[in-house]
């Protein structure tokens, strides 16, 4: 077999491969990905959290989360509304929980719509901001367009901040939904080649180029 042409078919072999492994695993791996993400911004949103002093925007936030665990969504809700249209420390939060609550009841477009408020959010720490737009991100990938995907996070992978890696692999994972396996592998191998990639992204991309 000809060189050229036995290139063209272990190409053929691999992105047959990659669109395997994203047909079993593709949700599986999401779920790490959001796992990954929610514990890092976990992390972030408790430490904004510990930083406000402000008893009664604590107590407000508190009372509408605990409202909306005992079943009174609406009125939880509606106190959360409050906290994420004013000025007060726990704007962002209230945000992040009403993305939530929104993704819960399969509204999708709302979910994004408060993280994307949340990512632009001055109130916010960066990291925080960030996180925002890696969620809506996530939810985009089964809920909307790849251009959306793009358009939401190509800022986070030109920064080379903490949250770069995962930008790219919404990104790759996103491709891959789209059957552009091509593309998708020229990401994970930019993931997997990176020394500066997290050891879990790293080898995640790795699996994907196997």
């Amino acid at each position: 077999m000809s060189e050229p042409l036995e290139a063209e078919v272990n190409e053929e072999i691999r992105s047959q491969q990659l669109k395997s492994i994203w047909n079993k695993f593709g949700l599986y791996i999401i779920g790490i990905a959001i796992l990954i993400i929610f514990s890092v911004g976990g992390y972030e949103i408790n430490n904004y959290w510990d930083s406000k002093i402000s008893q009664k925007e604590s107590d407000l936030f508190d009372s509408a989360i605990l409202m909306i665990e005992e079943g009174d969504q609406d009125q939880g809700y509606n106190k959360l509304i409050e906290l994420s249209n004013g000025k007060t420390g726990y704007k962002g939060l209230a945000l992040f929980r009403l993305s939530s609550e929104s993704y819960n009841a399969s509204n999708y477009v709302q979910a994004i719509d408060f993280l994307k408020r949340a990512s632009e959010d001055s109130s916010l720490t960066i990291k925080l901001r960030e996180f925002a737009r890696l969620k809506a991100g996530l939810i985009l990938v089964d809920h909307g367009s790849l251009d959306d995907v793009k358009n939401l996070l190509n800022p986070l992978t030109k920064k080379n901040g903490p949250f770069s890696f995962h930008a790219k692999e919404i990104i790759a994972l996103s491709l891959l939904g789209n059957d552009m396996v091509s593309e998708a592998k020229l990401i994970f191998e930019d993931i997997a080649s990176d020394v500066a990639a997290p050891p879990v992204l790293a080898r995640r991309a790795e699996i994907f180029l196997k």
